[in-house]
């Protein structure tokens, strides 16, 4: 028996590696090892008011902190009784899109590119293909701003609020991320060409999860069309070899991220997003890993045409910038959100007082823990044996990286 160790997956981000053993000149297992320590966000929440929790989930991430900010309002509004007007839900969205570009361009630019491009890194790749990365760093400085006005800052804001925000957007704002989501799609469009490129690797996807909304929803949705609160199919399991947990839908391995939200949702998507989609659909079907790249690619595309809907609808019917009021009272709630790399869920039950009395969060990396590894052990059964060692390598941390994976989010324990 020999075990493969990889120490460090590198341009992911967090700490997480893998073993791969093999017996009899074979790959036996693989074991995807997330040894990110645990930060107990779920228990930090207990006990305190709701009104303090969004700020604080902020903290979990620093590249999706937005989308923990919407999660976590939706499920104590959810569990509050609150309805909230269509602009605050409007400007929710925008921020959403922006962190989706912002995102997906740091991504797909500065951390899959060179991988198809050939460079260790994308600092050597600009020497020769500098007007790509500069593309990417534009593409992606443009999704900050939209988080920085929306979210409060670019990282860990505190201006999303149950019932509203804490700040309101600015008519000259609006307009300018109506202008610079116009702006943007040539180069995005380019870059649906440049990762359509990419070579199948990881295992082939059989069952997808996504929210009934393209960005959030109040239900999840499967391939197989059933429409369900989590509890209901997945169920989750320690390892012991991971800080993470794995998850199963009805029993099986299931993705979360661009490319379910593309093959559940394509009829979702703006107008130039779908014509990319109807001609990569063969290719995106085909259900491998590293096609996520292509899905987030005309994502990009997505986000900047319905960045520049949204921003034209407010300015059209105009701000009234008034939150919601809201009374504590005793109830339970989920929140459901698309974070970049997939389903996202913050669950709540708040006491009489306001109180988060129990707290749980599901992010997409723990969701997808599974579907990492047997995509890990899929691709070291093909190569191995047939490629030296140093591709190899290679090839399976092109396989994670597909994934766009936030170890650090992954990682959750509610109870010990």
């Amino acid at each position: 028996m020999v075990n493969i160790e990889i120490e460090a997956f590198t341009r992911v981000e967090g700490n997480g590696g893998a073993e791969i053993i093999i017996e009899n000149g074979e790959v036996k297992d693989v074991k995807l090892k997330i040894f990110e320590g645990p930060r107990f966000f779920e228990l930090l929440t207990l006990g305190r008011h709701y009104w303090d929790v969004p700020d604080l989930e902020a903290r979990i991430c620093a590249i999706c902190y937005l989308s923990h900010s919407v999660a976590s309002v939706l499920g104590i509004e959810r569990a509050l009784g609150v309805n909230v007007p269509e602009e605050i839900m409007l400007l929710r969205e925008l921020g959403l899109l922006g962190e989706l570009i912002e995102s997906h361009a740091l991504h797909l630019y500065l951390l899959v590119a060179p991988d198809l491009f050939g460079y260790a890194d994308a600092i050597r790749m600009a020497s020769k293909h500098g007007e790509v990365v500069k593309e990417g760093i534009t593409i992606k400085a443009f999704g900050n701003y939209i988080r920085e006005i929306l979210g409060g800052r670019e990282i860990h804001g505190i201006n999303i609020k149950p019932g509203g925000f804490g700040r309101y957007p600015t008519v000259e704002e609006l307009e300018r991320i109506e202008r610079q989501s116009e702006a943007l799609l040539r180069p995005a469009r380019r870059a649906v060409n440049i990762f359509a490129e990419q070579e199948p690797l990881g295992a082939t996807v059989q069952h997808y999860i996504a929210t009934n909304g393209y960005l959030y929803g109040d239900k999840l949705i499967a391939e197989d069309g059933e429409k369900f609160d989590y509890l209901e199919h997945i169920e989750e399991k320690t390892l012991p070899y991971s800080f993470a947990k794995q998850s199963r839908y009805k029993g099986n391995i299931f993705m979360v991220g661009a490319l379910p939200r593309v093959m559940l949702k394509h009829d979702m998507l703006t107008p130039m997003a779908k014509h990319f989609y109807e001609e990569h659909k063969e290719k995106l079907a085909s259900g491998y890993i590293s096609f996520n790249n292509l899905a987030q690619a005309i994502e990009l595309l997505y986000a900047l045409e319905k960045a520049k809907e949204v921003a034209k609808t407010l300015l059209d019917k105009g701000i009234e910038g008034e939150n919601v009021p809201i009374e504590p009272q005793e109830g339970e709630g989920i929140g459901y959100v698309e974070a970049p790399r997939g389903v996202l869920v913050h669950h709540y039950r708040i006491d009489e007082r306001g109180n988060i009395a129990y707290s749980n969060i599901t992010t997409p990396t723990a969701f997808n823990h599974a579907i990492m590894e047997l995509s890990l052990y899929e691709e070291a059964k093909k190569r191995y044996g047939s490629s030296d060692e140093t591709t190899f390598l290679q090839k399976l941390e092109e396989t994670v990286r597909a994934f766009d994976p936030c170890i650090s989010c992954s990682v959750h324990v509610v109870r010990l």
